[in-house]
């Protein structure tokens, strides 16, 4: 469970990255794309994502054709976890034109070719985001474990209900496999966010 305190650390490293960013001229969006002078439907950014190879931890910032984009949405990150053998979706990060974290999102196995995993399992990974990263994309892992910090409960409702989801389609579908490769469940559950007012309720809760 994290404390206020802890909710005040992250708050802290989120506003501060963000803050640098607009400083110098540039939004999240631009950061997430490495340097990549186009933003081309469905490329990743960066190329290869970006894999931290102790944990096992990697993220990356793609879009969807313009038609299949919710409005006003400039792309998302995946949030990923990966062992030797498989690996698994954590959490997709929707950000607006300015850089701003908008949604969240939990997607079926067929979106990434993941292997599903339970909830809880998942739970506990993005509990221990952190990865080591050098350059120009150290500061957007640092946002993102940030913004998992922040919004940690809306993240655990999120996942908890995702399984809830896949259990009801499992058996309106009568099996698990064709549930989990419907092409018309592609986002499972999802939440809007606004980060604006969850800093500044973390920030004076802590001052007051």
């Amino acid at each position: 469970m994290l404390t206020q305190s802890n909710l005040w650390l992250a708050a802290q490293e989120l506003a501060s990255i963000q803050l640098k960013y607009a400083k110098s001229g540039r939004t999240l969006n631009e950061a997430a794309l490495c340097g990549a002078r186009d933003f081309i439907e469905w490329q990743h950014y960066p190329n290869n994502d970006l894999v931290d190879s102790v944990s096992g931890y990697e993220f990356y910032y793609h879009a969807h054709a313009s038609s299949e984009m919710p409005s006003g949405e400039h792309g998302h990150f995946h949030v990923i976890q990966r062992s030797e053998d498989a690996f698994h979706h954590l959490l997709g990060i929707a950000l607006n034109q300015q850089g701003l974290p908008v949604r969240l999102f939990t997607t079926n196995e067929w979106v990434t070719g993941e292997d599903i995993v339970d909830a809880r399992e998942v739970i506990r990974s993005l509990k221990g985001f952190e990865m080591t990263v050098k350059g120009r994309m150290a500061p957007v892992s640092r946002w993102i474990g940030a913004l998992i910090q922040l919004f940690g409960v809306e993240i655990e409702n999120l996942v908890l209900e995702r399984d809830q989801k896949l259990d009801q389609l499992t058996k309106k579908l009568g099996d698990r496999n064709l549930a989990l490769n419907s092409r018309e469940h592609h986002v499972l559950t999802e939440c809007k966010i606004d980060l604006m007012a969850r800093l500044s309720e973390c920030l004076l809760d802590v001052n007051s």
